[in-house]
This record gives structure tokens, sequence and C-alpha cells, in this order.
């Protein structure tokens, strides 16, 4: 192991979901033009998102506990998603998620995240 050196930022990945049950088949295409919250130009994983009913395109959910009209709440975002038009999010409809690894907007949600998302188990 001599001559190893390890260059550039250190750090890891939190891991937001346990196990993953059920996925929505070939994802959620996005409209990202009501978001701003972005983190570095990406949509954190483990995001409340949803569907509009009259375009069937996503949007992301701010309070799971009123939600805007016309939107109905799927799930999370499987992974990161990087912000841009005609992006695809996976959608996570039911498993396990853990609390601590929820991005900050979505700690301070997570009784109502429990509730708008009852196939989604919250540890």
């Amino acid at each position: 192991m001599k001559g190893i050196v390890r260059e550039g930022t250190q750090g890891f990945q939190k891991v937001v979901y346990e196990n993953v049950l059920d996925t929505l088949p070939g994802g959620l295409l996005m409209d990202f033009t009501a978001y701003a919250a972005g983190v570095n130009g990406y949509m954190p994983e483990g995001t409340c998102l949803g569907r509009m009913t009259a375009t069937g395109l996503g949007r992301v959910v701010l309070d799971p506990a009123a939600p805007i009209a016309g939107v109905q709440i799927l799930g999370t975002s499987l992974r990161d998603v990087f912000i841009e038009d005609n992006a695809v999010a996976g959608v996570v409809l039911s498993g396990t998620a853990r609390l601590k690894a929820l991005p900050a907007n979505e700690k301070s949600k997570a009784a109502a995240l429990a509730t708008a998302l009852p196939r989604i188990s919250f540890v």
C-alpha cells in the first residue's frame, strides 16, 4: 500500500433508504419551474414529489400537509436529480427511509410526510 495518495475532497453520501419496495415505473418527468431550493443545482434524494393531474408532470411538494391544488402526492425521490429541463426522477412509492438522512427541509416535515405517504416507513 505504499505510494497511495488521496487527493481532493473526502466525504460520503448519506443513504436515505434502508430498503425500497416499490418505485414508479419509468420515473417521473419533472417540472422545476416553481422549485428554487436546489443544493448546487440538484434536487436532493428523499424530496417529496407529486404529479400534476392536468399535465402529468412531476412537481416538488414543498408542504405535504397542504399540497398545491391539482397535485397528487406520489412519494419521495430515489436519487439526487440535476435540475434541468426534461429531468426524470425515480420515485419511491413504498419502502423504509431514514429520518436523519432526509434533506434538511424534509426533516422538519416528518409528521406530514408520514401522513401523506403511508406506504413509506420513516425510522
